[in-house]
């Protein structure tokens, strides 16, 4: 309850309706003067900031010490001394991948440098490639390559272009067709004999050529359009293509983890489908306090993560422990929210690893498509 002043008068101001007490029974606004100062307005602004900190600072001793114990006092109807799971779920994810994010940079960072030391590699590779082609060449016999002669000279002076252009700039690597020649991207194929259309115009114009009955269709249309446009955005280089939809799908990581709530959710609903006490919505109660759990214990190893690496500790003996501690953490929630014994929570938790695999690959292909379509 507030310390503002009481109005004499005892009709609701936001319902209208009669107020008994010092709250509207209707719709629980308080019967206080609605005239306030820039001194009242920022200290309850303050109290609700203070307030919400101390209930999360609760909910998340119960959280992370005692698994599954608030979903638990959820069932039972025990819920203003804790944050609502909703809440509660988008602060910590929003925490979450505002970290993620941050790590992931720094570690894009280093892949950059990293990936400057493996030019020396492809290059390698390019004059093994010519090599080859060279032999083959003088020897008239270019029957294993399933080509011409003629084109297996062409594909020598290109690669001759490419060695000499990865030597005068190594930041044209993903640009070079030997280390996107398998790349394909919604169905294209990156061929240097047979290269797909190179403009929307040029594909329609085609597809305008052919009899109604061979076109494609609507989708095929859809995602061909999308592949050129890619293509065009990005001149050709797969590599850069691959990794914009990466970026992008990155992004959308959070949207893809709420969308496998509910149906991690209804996961749980048919392994615990004889527990006829428990509803949908206690299962997708509990499925955000794990999440919940699972983002802090994940922050908390990339933090301790960036301190072992300063102290050079073993990562590597680290990244297990930390991935058998997580491991542990669900199987104690598990076990305490449906109260099952170890044997039937270790088999359920199997059978759970399974399907949640199958659902989450679905969705990462869902998500990853969609993300081609975004950029």
């Amino acid at each position: 309850m507030s310390h503002y002043q009481e109005r004499k008068e005892k009709n609701c101001l936001n319902c209208n309706a009669e107020v008994a007490g010092r709250f509207c029974q209707v719709c629980g606004q308080e019967n206080i003067e609605p005239k306030e100062s820039f001194w009242t307005l920022a200290t309850h602004f303050l109290h609700d900031m203070t307030h919400f900190d101390g209930k999360f600072f609760s909910t998340l001793k119960y959280l992370l010490f005692k698994p599954a114990f608030l979903s638990k006092e959820y069932l039972k109807g025990r819920r203003t001394s804790y944050l609502h799971p909703i809440r509660m779920y988008v602060f910590t994810s929003f925490i979450f991948f505002l970290i993620f994010f941050n790590f992931y940079q720094k570690e894009e960072l280093q892949n950059e440098k990293e990936e400057k030391l493996q030019v020396a590699s492809v290059i390698k590779q390019l004059k093994n490639k010519k090599t080859t082609y060279d032999s083959l060449i003088s020897s008239h016999d270019t029957t294993e390559l399933e080509i011409s002669l003629a084109k297996a000279k062409l594909r020598v002076d290109k690669l001759n272009k490419e060695i000499a252009l990865l030597q005068k700039d190594s930041t044209k690597k993903d640009s070079i067709y030997l280390v996107n020649s398998n790349f394909t991207i919604l169905g294209g194929k990156s061929d240097e004999d047979n290269p797909v259309a190179s403009s929307s115009k040029q594909y329609d114009s085609i597809q305008n050529a052919l009899p109604i009955a061979k076109r494609d269709g609507f989708f095929l249309q859809r995602i061909s359009h999308q592949r050129i446009h890619l293509y065009e955005k990005y001149k050709n280089n797969g590599g850069a293509i691959l990794k914009g939809i990466g970026e992008r799908f990155l992004h959308m990581f959070p949207q893809m983890l709420f969308v496998s709530l509910p149906f991690f959710a209804l996961i749980l609903q048919l392994l615990y489908v004889r527990r006829k006490h428990l509803f949908y919505v206690n299962h997708v109660v509990f499925t955000i306090h794990l999440y919940c759990g699972t983002f802090i214990l994940i922050l908390a190893t990339l933090l301790l993560g960036s301190i072992f690496q300063v102290i050079h500790i073993n990562l590597a003996a680290y990244a297990v422990f930390a991935y058998l501690f997580i491991l542990f953490y669900w199987y104690k929630s598990f076990r305490n929210f449906y109260s099952q014994s170890r044997k039937k929570t270790i088999f359920k938790f199997m059978i759970l690893f399974f399907l949640t695999m199958i659902m989450m690959s679905f969705l990462f292909g869902l998500f990853f498509v969609f993300s081609a379509f975004l950029i």
